[in-house]
């Protein structure tokens, strides 16, 4: 497959990064192996908008038995030279055609978008109605394989979109991702989210929990750990959190339900970091207030992966449903240890220590759904300034 990149005298060398890149990368990244691409022009040297020189590959050839021609813009009055036109014409068997900015003026000029969209301003578009094409606003315009797009912010969406169409969207969207280049959801497919579930098994000479979680479930849960009042916090998560759970221990009970509180926090906290992968595309942060009658719980969660935890709680008791309440901090300490993420609670007033508990266990719950759902705007970008979440 060959790619002949159009370059004139003054072109935008962002223009042509933002085409080339993308398309290179097919090649680099292993995608399209064959990939192959020339650097065209009428003469032996062009130089970009700020006097750059580059030196072509192919100077003067037809611009015949390319599968795609790509042309940056910003070269003023480019369409005005009899001879680059007349040498465009070439390309008119060429099965892809495309045209950033004010480079759209040369296929037209060149009668090759003749009753065919092509994207414009308010400065091309008399030019493009002039030579025969049907001005358009938008983002990429695509007719009959030949892609046109205006305006500086869309030539990325447009060397995607070319990304795309030679190797297919899943490759695309690979080639996308590995630039670090989110794009508006309307200019490219994005793959669907994956499957986000885990299981985990963890054997000790203290406690054995089989455990599948799903985080994008509908709250159904099977709990089983031995201790009646976790189980019941338990299923606060998974019913508030929308969290389908499905868990199974076998513990020390005999000695005191430390070992089975420590081991599922961390059997849970390993599901769910495995099951949130690299986290791109969540919304990351979120927090929720939960009353339970008298008592208050607020729950912050970032799941950054960096494991985090802060408690401010004044327990009404020392125990609840016969369950040191202590366990209950050392349960979220280890989730959120293991889990890999900030958690930060607190319980400002309350008189039941039940009911603070159960406010802590539905706040958590609304803090984690809403923190782990997908936000369609950053489309599949991974939420953080550093561009890694580990």
């Amino acid at each position: 497959m060959k790619i002949a990149f159009v370059l004139t005298d003054g072109f935008s060398n962002f223009e042509f990064a933002a085409l080339f890149e993308p398309l290179a990368r097919l090649h680099r990244d292993g995608l399209l192996p064959d990939l192959q691409w020339d650097l065209c022009a009428l003469t032996d040297a062009v130089s970009d908008q700020n006097g750059v020189q580059v030196n072509p590959t192919c100077v003067c050839q037809p611009l015949s038995g390319y599968d795609l021609l790509a042309i940056p813009g910003g070269a003023p009055g480019a369409a005005d030279s009899a001879s680059l036109v007349d040498w465009l014409k070439s390309a008119a068997d060429a099965p892809l055609l495309a045209a950033s900015g004010n480079a759209a003026l040369l296929l037209a000029a060149a009668g090759l978008l003749q009753g065919k969209p092509a994207a414009a301003t308010p400065e091309t578009a008399p030019a493009l109605q002039a030579s025969g094409a049907t001005p358009q606003t938008g983002g990429v315009v695509e007719a009959e394989g030949i892609f046109t797009t205006a305006g500086a912010e869309n030539v990325a969406a447009l060397g995607l979109r070319l990304a795309e169409k030679l190797a297919g969207a899943p490759a695309a969207e690979q080639v996308r991702r590995s630039m670090g280049l989110p794009v508006a959801a309307g200019d490219m497919p994005v793959a669907a989210p994956a499957v986000r579930e885990a299981s985990v098994s963890r054997k000790t000479r203290e406690t054995s929990i089989d455990l599948k979680l799903a985080i994008d479930g509908s709250g159904q849960h099977s709990i089983e750990t031995g201790v009646g009042f976790f189980d019941h916090m338990l299923t606060q998560i998974a019913v508030h959190g929308l969290i389908d759970l499905d868990l199974k221990v076998q513990g020390d009970l005999h000695i005191d339900p430390h070992h089975t509180v420590e081991d599922v926090g961390l059997a849970l906290g390993d599901a769910l970091r495995t099951a949130l992968g690299d986290r791109r595309g969540i919304t990351r942060t979120a927090s929720s207030f939960c009353p339970m009658d008298e008592s208050l719980a607020r729950t912050a969660v970032d799941l950054s992966g960096r494991p985090y935890s802060v408690f401010k709680i004044n327990w009404a008791g020392d125990t609840v449903g016969g369950m040191p309440v202590s366990l209950i901090e050392h349960f979220l300490e280890s989730f959120a240890l293991q889990g890999r993420f900030n958690l930060h609670i607190e319980v400002p007033y309350g008189r039941d220590a039940h009911h603070q508990a159960e406010a802590i266990f539905k706040s958590l719950a609304r803090a984690l759904d809403a923190a782990a759902r997908y936000d369609s705007r950053r489309c599949g970008a991974v939420p953080s300034s550093k561009g890694i979440l580990f």
